[in-house]
């Protein structure tokens, strides 16, 4: 099949006197024959100029590049081998140039040969053209592919910069409730501490403020500690505060802040290779912060001292104590960075076979891995509730003060993605071997993205630099590669 970017028609039958127009056109005629009667020739000639399409090309079709279509005897086999200005250039403007089909996916070629052989071809992939709109990729084979590639220059552009992760939420999360305010002292026969407020966070977890003691006649209730309560509580966090008896009530202690999330990090591996090409990295994503103690409920109050009572007509007990405040909830956790784009020459996937002569693989840098998102600020906690007042114009003491609640802690800052890497040839479980006369030209490895928040020169977080290599084998795929 001959085919010519200037002269050819795709609705020619493919002859050298009256070729195709475009390449894919050209090898699926090769692969299956012009007609059901013409047995599939394998073999397309293309002249030089330069074809703005990616293609596909199944293994056992040989693809003989920089032919001059206008020089030759009419009669030969062949058009005539041409010189560099007559290369015959694959450039598209997305995708990947040259992908080489086999095993399940590939057509049906008769015969044993299934190895295509690449001639006289300069393969360009344009900068961030992979289908992740990241890496630039000039060739891929196809598990189980063959092909031998000669006399040929294949080109991979640069990889694009990993796009940011996303900032939590800048307003802070939300904030505590106010502590309820304790009964006055003489107003119930049964003065009940103050009832609890609930600040509900997701997650199931809650900040709760402490009961406020009961109001007695001979002695207050002791106020409630705040939830969540810490596993060690050294300094007495959010404890309720005692009732009053011989001695006044306390307030209730202000509950424990939730702890800030730590720094997560960055994006670490060599990435994954895939049907479309290679997958890098996120950076960790940050942790959500903790939640806020509930301050501790102030403590109940008597009514019953010297020279002191409820009125004989009024209800007796003594003043009840506020409930404590809500704590915050914490702050949700920054997006990782996103990885950088790679850039390779050729991607030769399980099975496969590639083999290279006289052929130059040029690769571009890979991108910049993408910084991290930064995490969102804790809640307020809030204050208690007030304790009741003794009966008016009596020495009758008040009940005791619910406790702050506890702010939320900040959530976590994201780590960076990974760097994109500049590979020449990168191989999964594949048979790769360098004749003479190959060269390969790599560029360098992007830098890892910074954590968020993270200064220029602060290493802790920041996605690991990408690799840089002329050829990269990869042990095995993983099923499931992380986006």
């Amino acid at each position: 099949m001959f085919v010519s970017p200037s002269s050819g028609d795709d609705r020619s039958p493919g002859t050298k006197g009256a070729p195709v127009k475009t390449l894919q056109h050209a090898i699926d005629l090769a692969a299956s024959g012009r007609d059901d009667s013409e047995t599939p020739t394998r073999r397309v000639y293309a002249c030089g100029g330069v074809f703005e399409e990616a293609i596909t090309l199944p293994s056992g079709v040989d693809l003989w590049g920089s032919r001059r279509c206008d020089d030759g005897d009419d009669s030969s086999e062949e058009w005539p081998l041409g010189g560099p200005n007559a290369s015959t250039v694959i450039a598209p403007p997305v995708g990947i140039p040259v992908r080489v089909l086999g095993g399940d996916d590939q057509h049906v070629i008769a015969g044993d040969d299934v190895t295509s052989v690449i001639v006289g071809v300069r393969a360009v992939a344009a900068d961030a053209s992979a289908p992740d709109h990241k890496s630039s990729i000039a060739m891929i084979l196809s598990q189980g592919a063959r092909a031998i590639v000669r006399d040929s220059v294949i080109v991979a552009g640069n990889g694009k910069d990993g796009e940011p992760g996303e900032d939590a939420a800048i307003k802070q999360a939300t904030g505590g409730e106010f502590g309820n305010v304790g009964a006055n002292a003489c107003t119930a026969d049964g003065e009940t501490g103050a009832l609890p407020v609930v600040t509900v966070c997701g997650d199931g977890i809650e900040s709760t403020g402490g009961y406020g003691g009961d109001g007695g006649l001979e002695s207050g209730g002791d106020g409630a500690p705040g939830k969540p309560e810490p596993a060690e509580n050294p300094e007495g966090k959010g404890m309720g505060g005692t009732g009053a008896g011989d001695v006044r009530c306390m307030n209730g202690a202000d509950g424990r802040p939730g702890p800030d999330s730590p720094r997560a990090a960055g994006a670490v591996g060599a990435g994954y290779l895939t049907v479309d090409g290679w997958i890098g990295v996120r950076g960790k994503d940050g942790q959500k912060g903790g939640v806020g103690q509930g301050g501790g409920g102030g403590g109940g109050s008597l009514s019953r001292g010297p020279m002191t009572a409820c009125p004989a007509n009024r209800p007796q007990r003594g003043a009840a104590g506020g409930s404590g405040g809500s704590g915050g909830c914490g702050g949700l956790g920054g997006h990782g960075g996103s990885y950088g784009g790679a850039s390779i020459g050729v991607i030769a996937l399980e099975g496969s076979s590639l083999a290279l002569d006289a052929t130059d693989v040029i690769t571009g840098d890979g991108g910049h891995g993408g910084v991290g998102g930064t995490g969102q600020p804790g809640g307020y906690g809030q204050p208690g509730g007030q304790g009741g007042l003794g009966f008016a114009n009596t020495p009758m003491w008040k009940a005791c003060d619910g406790g702050w609640g506890g702010a939320g802690g900040r959530g976590g800052d994201a780590g960076g993605g990974l760097g994109g890497p500049s590979y020449g040839i990168a191989a999964l479980s594949a048979s790769v071997s360098f004749g003479s006369e190959v060269q390969i030209q790599y560029g360098r490895g992007g830098l890892g993205g910074l954590a968020g928040n993270a200064p220029v020169n602060d290493s802790l977080g920041r996605g690991e630099e990408g690799d840089a290599a002329a050829y990269r084998p990869f042990d095995s795929p993983d099923p499931e590669p992380p986006r």
